[in-house]
């Protein structure tokens, strides 16, 4: 597998960097914030849960996205992937083999369970989205 940096459209990829941050901080905050506050910190408001986080935890996670977002774009590149049919497979595969592979047993070990469902599905749900704007934007 030939991993070429210049062979990204790295227009794309500030775009899905983007759509991920909205896309995230839609999902654990409107979306799913109550939910992700009481599976995460159960007994905690949103609000509390929200206090507790320290904020270097937002530029780690937006380094997160950045990362996650260049590796499907390097990934795409290497398999040569052009068609969304593609592209949504190697999503599947990334969201089967290591979404579910590291976070599961993290938060098997914390018994939270409904945090898990939706920490991977804010996860898996993203790496269809950015697989989806990475081929289309090829």
């Amino acid at each position: 597998m030939n991993i070429d940096f210049t062979l990204i459209n790295w227009f794309a990829v500030v775009v899905c960097f983007v759509v991920g941050q909205v896309f995230l901080t839609l999902w654990f905050s409107v979306l799913f914030g109550g939910p992700w506050a009481q599976a995460y910190s159960p007994g905690k408001s949103k609000t509390e849960h929200t206090k507790e986080i320290p904020g270097y935890t937002y530029g780690i996670g937006a380094v997160c996205t950045f990362i996650l977002v260049t590796g499907i774009a390097l990934l795409q590149v290497a398999l040569a992937i052009k068609t969304l049919h593609a592209a949504l497979g190697v999503a599947a595969f990334i969201s089967l083999t290591f979404v579910l592979a590291t976070t599961i047993p993290g938060y098997a070990f914390l018994k939270r369970w409904n945090a898990l469902v939706l920490a991977a599905g804010s996860q898996i749900s993203f790496i269809f989205i950015a697989s989806t704007i990475l081929v289309l934007w090829q």
